[in-house]
């Protein structure tokens, strides 16, 4: 069954359930518009040549319960890489110390026993009085 302006105003005078979802699909463009609801009201009364019909609280209704939804954003497929159980964790390589082997590079070695230094450092405190130096 085809829905008409003559079962609309059928069901508005029975007060049916129905009603406002039919005068939404009938009217979106007028009910969705950006005008007052009593204006759109008196234009849909208008169209139907019954005035006084539809009110303002039947395009606020609408409004309200059967407004657009936006649509949601055209997100990309997220693309996920299955993760397999890793094997056993690789052990680190043990750093073996060879004391025999002389070191390739030669650094430079001081002997401490050969410099005395204590003699070379002289350590200034604020703790310390100058007559005792």
């Amino acid at each position: 069954m085809k829905v008409n302006k003559e079962v609309l105003i059928d069901l508005f005078e029975r007060k049916d359930k129905k009603r406002r979802k039919i005068l939404h699909e009938l009217y979106a463009e007028f009910v969705l518009t950006s005008l007052s609801a009593y204006y759109v009201a008196e234009m849909i009364c208008s169209d139907l040549g019954k005035p006084g019909l539809i009110n303002a609280d039947d395009v606020r209704y609408c409004r309200y319960y059967f407004r657009k939804t936006p649509k949601p954003f055209n997100k990309l497929p997220v693309k996920t890489k299955r993760h397999f159980p890793s094997p056993a964790p690789e052990s680190r390589p043990q750093h073996t110390h060879n004391l025999g082997v002389k070191n390739a590079l030669k650094a430079p070695w001081s002997d401490g026993d050969a410099k005395d230094m204590q003699d070379k450092i002289s350590v200034k405190t604020k703790f310390i009085n100058k007559n005792e130096t």
